[in-house]
């Protein structure tokens, strides 16, 4: 009784081990994705994109302005995985010439019109366009970009 008792306690805290990391399961071992997902039904769950933000890097950005109070911030997130991960947020920070924030905004996959993954090895890129109030135009004078998942 003891050893199949320690059978079933082992099965157990493994199938806890592989839900609470299905995404990285999934994304490890594609053929396992229906299976993670048939467990999460029940468990009412989801199979995502595997998250490493230390494999995503801001490759490259620009924050340049146009004219007036007008403004373009462009950026490239690159994967420096061999798996497709989950697109990032970004984080832009305006700063003055004392580099402290005078304006911070978050960009969601929606304002980036991001697709929801990053490809293994891939790279991608946005510009967006953005008006800021003159009295923040004046004011700044560096930026910074971060990468991170909300």
């Amino acid at each position: 009784m003891l050893g199949l008792l320690t059978i079933v306690l082992t099965a157990a805290l493994l199938l806890q081990v592989a839900l609470q990391q299905r995404n990285y399961l999934a994304a490890a071992w594609p053929q396992w994705r229906p299976y993670l997902e048939a467990a999460c039904v029940p468990l009412q769950c989801r199979v995502g994109a595997y998250r490493e933000i230390s494999s995503v890097v801001v490759d490259s950005s620009s924050f340049d302005k146009l004219q007036g109070n007008d403004y373009q911030f462009v950026i490239t997130l690159k994967n420096r995985s061999d798996r497709e991960l989950e697109m990032p947020a970004v984080e832009l920070t305006l700063t003055d010439a004392g580099d402290q924030p005078v304006l911070r905004r978050v960009f969601t996959l929606p304002d980036l019109s991001a697709p929801a993954t990053l490809a293994a090895r891939g790279e991608w890129a946005a510009t967006l366009q953005m008006q800021l109030a003159p009295s923040d135009s004046a004011r700044i004078a560096s930026y910074r970009v971060l990468a991170f998942y909300p």
